[in-house]
C-alpha cells in the first residue's frame, strides 16, 4: 500500500468513526484556492473541519505533529471559503471546530 492509498484508507476509517459517533459527513476532500479540508462534518449544530493524518507507525512522531502553523492557516482559510460557498455567506452553526484525527496502522511483528 503506497502513501496515497494509506491516506485514503485513513480518511475512510475516520469518516466511519465520526458517523458512528453521531456526526453527519457534509463533505470530503473539499478543495479551494485557499487549501483543502479532509472531512467536513456536523453534529448538534456544530460544524467540524477535520484534518486526517494517517501513518504506519510513530517513527517520525505523532501524526498530529505534521499539522504546522501554515497548514492550520490553509485549513482556516478553506473553512471560510467553505462556509461562504455552501451557506451563501450565512453562518448558522453554534460552534465551529477545527479537529485533527490521527489514524495509526502499525503492524508489530514478532512481539511475543
Amino acid at each position: 500500500m503506497n502513501n496515497l492509498e494509506l491516506g485514503r484508507a485513513g480518511e475512510e476509517a475516520a469518516a466511519k468513526i465520526l458517523e458512528s459517533g453521531g456526526y453527519k459527513i457534509l463533505d470530503r476532500n473539499y478543495r479551494c484556492t485557499s487549501g483543502e479540508i479532509d472531512i467536513v462534518a456536523e453534529r448538534d449544530l456544530e460544524i467540524s473541519f477535520i484534518e486526517v493524518k494517517t501513518r504506519r507507525n510513530y517513527r517520525y512522531g505523532r501524526p498530529c505533529e505534521a499539522v504546522n502553523q501554515i497548514k492550520k492557516k490553509h485549513i482556516r482559510n478553506a473553512a471560510i471559503s467553505y462556509l461562504k460557498e455552501k451557506n451563501n455567506g450565512r453562518i448558522f452553526y453554534r460552534k465551529i471546530n477545527f479537529d485533527i484525527m490521527e489514524i495509526v496502522v502499525e503492524h508489530m511483528k514478532n512481539v511475543f
